[in-house]
Formats: structure tokens, C-alpha cells, sequence
């Protein structure tokens, strides 16, 4: 203060211990008032408590949070659990405390330096990395794999100008699966059966366009001999561009399932025969077909080798040794392609296991067991110096009584009913005769049935072998005795004749196997 010559001087300001005392706080009106804390050792099983509402008390009862009791601030996440004693407490935590209003701070200013510090480590090491970088793409600059090629980027819908990618996994000079549909489509055709001239459809398949013959007047085509093996029926054939022409069965061989068929027509698109010796399992390859008959024509699938040389029954019985695909394959694909990244023909489609219990497991007939069959077919019309027994049979296991028997007598695993004899089969001329069993050749028991399918095979037309028979008597009992048989060349005839039998078969039996 001021005196009237201008002088400062103190003014006499102390205050009384009244007035000097410090004044006591008020709550901000916005903050809830909360009442003493109360402590509860059990804390559903509370004393009457006149602080609580009716409503409270159920609130905390039947809260969402399980065991936590209601908080009427409405902050279920403050509400925490003493880890001492079974206690609940609840926290207010809206107001900081001058010292931590402090704290946070001095906290702040250490934190501002640590992120300028951590701002210009990361733009140190950003320039370290961008250095280190031009370095090593300097030193691998013009050492580029030469297998990798990409042109210019084509514009959308550009399929002519696409990127030129060659793949080292890819095999050389391997076709796009685009170019492998538009190359081998072309010689795929529908094969449709007709029964007794009748124009009713009997069944269809799908056959694979080969060559022309030596006159120039023929189309040989490949197919399966199942598609085409029943008596007395006509063959049509579709090509690709619904073309239909009359064909005629040139051979068949039931043993590798391969068949030819012919149609008198020239220039049509060939396929291409590939080797299917390469194949590996885990190559890509793809089944051409016509799955469910020529209304889906030309179907295209893909998929991987699962196995090579998988051995697979055929309908008479004959073990073959198939490539095995999981390429989708259905009834009608029987005689359709199966192609490598080549577009070559490596397999002709044969069966599949159709099952619930299976899913991706087609067999196709591979192309170095099926050329020369296929040539042979062409040429002869069946298979030359091929031998055969001459019967057609059963394995014991396909009839529950016989199987019984066979158990009880001791009979060998491998025991086969012989259904019936050709006439031209020289075990005629002998005493055996329908549903004989065959439980031995020269000697040695059929613990299976490919001990005596085998050595047919590897014989030659006239040798000689001796077979043991085994007959079921009228009262069940069994005898035994050997015939001595040769075999005869087998020119896949359909004209198959049995010797009468003696006494009427009591079992049923289906679909017999040949030999």
C-alpha cells in the first residue's frame, strides 16, 4: 500500500485464529455421495439392514455379475474382491488426489522425452534399413532367376496379352489346363447302346478318337470293354459337335477292359497317346468324360496320381494293374481319357469305388499295358495266344452255404465254384461239371484265388494242368478227385456254353467271373 508522500508500507492484515482456521471442503454437487463402507463376512446371508432398499437387496442377489453384489453408481467394473478376506468393497476412483495430479506430471514430461528419444532411434534405424537394402538389391541386380518371365500387365479381359509365368516346379513345356480342355475335347466322343435294334437306349459310356485305318475309310475308337460286351446290341457314336454315326464293334477284351469300336467316317480331331510309364504319384492330371451319358458331354475334371500300378479286379475276376486318380469320375465315364499337362492320353477311365464310404477313387487302365491290347484288338479282334480255362466262376465267399462247407471241410480260402464250361473248354470232355469246386492246381491248395488266375496267365495255349475238384453230395458230404485240363486260346467269344448240370443247384449266385 500507498501512504500520502507515496511511501510503501505493510498493511496490517493478520487475521484471527477464527478467521485463519482453514475452511472446510464441499463435495462438488456432481459427485454421488457414498455412503460408509460396509463389510459383510458372508455377503448373502445379510443382517435386516435399513440402509438398504428392498430393491437394492435383490439387485445385489440377482446381479449379472455372478457373485459380485449390485453397485448402485452403476460401475460394476470398480467393484473388486479382497483377496483376505471374503470381502466386497467398492471404490470410488473419480477424483484424483492432489499428489497424483502431481505424479501424472512429472510422469508426462518423462514420457514426452522417452518418445522424442524412441522418435529419433526409429528414424536412425528406418535410414539404416533403406541403406542396407539398396546395398544388397545393387549386388543382386542382374542375377534374377531366368525362370521366371513376366511381361508387361495385361489389361483386364486381355486374355491374349496375360503374363508369361514359367514356374521351375512346372514340367517343361506343360500346357495351361485351359489348352489341355480345348486340345483333347475335340477327340472325345459319346458311346451310346442300343438292345436288339430296338432304339431304346441300354446304357452309354464315352470313347476316345484314335486313328483312321490303312483304307482311309475307318475311325478307330477306344473305349471299355463293359460299355460294349453285351450280346446282340448296336452301338451309336456321338461326336463333340452332336455328329451321330453308327458304329461297329471291332473287339473287346474283358480281361483288361479295353475295347474298340468303329465308325465309317475321316478326319476327325485324334487324340494323343502319351506314356504313362512317366507318371509319378502327386501329377496333375485330368478325366475327359461324358459322367451320367452324352447330355454332359465333354466333362472336364482335375486331380492328382494317388498311386501306379494299384491292383483292381475287373468284372471277370482278372487282377489289372490301374493308375489311381482322384480326378471326379461317374457311370458314363467308362472309356474316357485321362490326360497329363500334356494333353496326352495316358489312361483310359475304367471303374471307381462307389461307396458312402469313398470318395476320389477312379482307376484308369494305363496306356503302356493298354497300346499294344488296343493294336492287337484292332488287328485281330481279340487277343492271340491268349489261354484260357475256359469257365466262368464264383469265389466261395459269394455263397453263405458253400462258404460254410468249405469252413467245416477245411477247404482253402481261395476255393472257386465253377458256374459253367465253354463247350470249347477241354475240362468238357472231363467229369467235372457245374458248381464243382476247385480247390487245387497241380498240387497246390488256392489259398487264393490268383495262385491259379496267375499261372494261367503266365502259361502259353496247350499246356496242360491238373486240377482238384471237390463236390457237395446231396446229404452235404464232399468228394474229391483230379482232371487233367489244357488250355485253349482265348478269342473273347460271347457264345459261352455250359455243360447241363446233373442236379439243380440249391444257391443263387450273380454276376459270374471268366476264365
Amino acid at each position: 500500500m500507498f501512504d500520502e508522500n507515496g511511501n510503501i508500507y505493510e498493511e496490517n492484515t493478520a487475521a484471527t485464529p477464527e478467521e485463519s482456521a482453514p475452511a472446510a471442503p464441499q463435495e462438488p454437487a456432481d459427485i454421488p455421495k457414498v455412503e460408509a463402507e460396509k463389510v459383510y463376512e458372508r455377503p448373502f446371508e445379510r443382517e435386516a439392514d435399513t440402509s438398504y432398499s428392498e430393491y437394492q437387496r435383490q439387485s445385489a442377489q440377482y446381479s449379472p455379475y455372478g457373485s459380485r453384489p449390485y453397485n448402485p453408481s452403476g460401475n460394476h467394473e470398480n467393484a473388486s474382491r479382497s483377496q483376505q478376506k471374503n470381502e466386497y468393497r467398492v471404490y470410488n476412483y473419480n477424483q484424483p488426489t492432489q499428489s497424483q495430479v502431481c505424479e501424472t506430471e512429472n510422469n508426462n514430461d518423462s514420457n514426452k522425452g522417452l518418445k522424442i528419444f524412441a522418435a529419433i532411434v526409429s528414424i536412425l534405424l528406418v535410414f539404416a534399413l533403406v541403406f542396407s537394402g539398396v546395398i544388397i538389391f545393387k549386388q543382386l541386380k542382374g542375377t534374377q532367376p531366368e525362370n521366371i518371365t513376366v511381361t508387361n500387365p495385361p489389361k483386364r479381359g486381355d486374355a491374349e496379352n496375360a503374363p508369361a509365368v514359367n514356374i521351375a516346379a512346372m514340367p517343361e513345356n506343360a500346357l495351361t489346363t485351359r489348352e489341355i480342355a480345348e486340345k483333347v475335347k475335340p477327340a472325345i466322343v459319346g458311346i451310346v447302346v442300343y438292345t436288339n435294334n430296338s432304339g431304346k437306349s441300354a446304357g452309354e459310356g464315352t470313347g476316345v478318337i484314335w486313328e483312321e485305318d490303312a483304307t482311309g475309310t475307318y475311325t478307330y475308337i477306344i473305349t471299355c470293354a463293359h460299355v460294349i460286351s453285351d450280346p446282340g446290341i448296336k452301338v451309336r457314336v456321338q461326336t463333340e459337335n452332336g455328329t451321330m454315326y453308327d458304329g461297329e464293334i471291332v473287339g473287346l477284351d474283358s480281361r483288361t477292359d479295353l475295347g474298340v469300336v468303329k465308325i465309317k467316317a475321316t478326319g476327325l480331331p485324334k487324340a494323343e497317346l502319351g506314356d504313362s510309364d512317366a507318371l509319378r504319384v502327386g501329377d496333375n492330371v485330368f478325366a475327359i468324360g461324358n459322367p451320367g451319358g452324352v447330355e454332359f458331354f465333354g466333362s472336364f475334371t482335375g486331380g492328382y496320381v494317388s498311386a501306379i500300378d494299384r491292383p483292381v479286379s475287373s468284372e471277370i475276376g482278372y487282377t489289372m494293374k490301374c493308375i489311381q486318380h482322384d480326378a471326379a469320375i461317374n457311370p458314363g465315364n467308362s472309356g474316357g481319357a485321362l490326360v497329363n499337362v500334356y494333353g496326352q492320353v495316358i489312361g483310359i477311365n475304367s471303374q471307381k469305388i462307389a461307396a458312402t464310404d469313398y470318395e476320389g477313387m477312379g482307376f484308369a487302365i494305363p496306356m503302356s499295358s493298354a497300346k499294344q491290347i488296343i493294336e492287337e484288338l484292332t488287328q485281330f479282334g481279340y487277343i492271340p495266344n491268349r489261354p484260357k480255362l475256359g469257365i466262368s466262376y464264383y469265389p466261395v465267399s459269394a455263397s453263405t452255404q458253400y462258404s460254410m462247407i468249405a469252413q467245416i471241410q477245411g477247404l482253402p480260402a481261395g476255393t472257386l465254384i465253377i458256374d459253367k464250361i465253354d463247350s470249347e473248354s477241354s475240362l468238357a470232355k472231363t467229369e467235372a461239371r457245374q458248381y464243382d469246386m476247385i480247390i487245387a492246381v497241380n498240387g497246390q491248395d488256392l489259398t487264393t484265388a490268383d495262385i491259379l488266375l496267375e499261372l494261367i496267365e503266365n502259361s502259353k495255349v496247350g499246356t496242360k494242368l491238373t486240377l482238384t475238384l471237390c463236390r457237395v453230395n446231396s446229404n452235404y458230404t464232399i468228394s474229391k478227385f483230379d482232371v487233367e485240363v489244357t488250355l485253349v486260346e482265348d478269342k473273347s467269344t460271347s457264345n459261352v456254353e455250359a455243360t447241363e448240370p446233373n442236379y439243380v443247384d440249391p444257391f443263387e449266385y450273380y454276376n459270374p467271373y471268366g476264365y
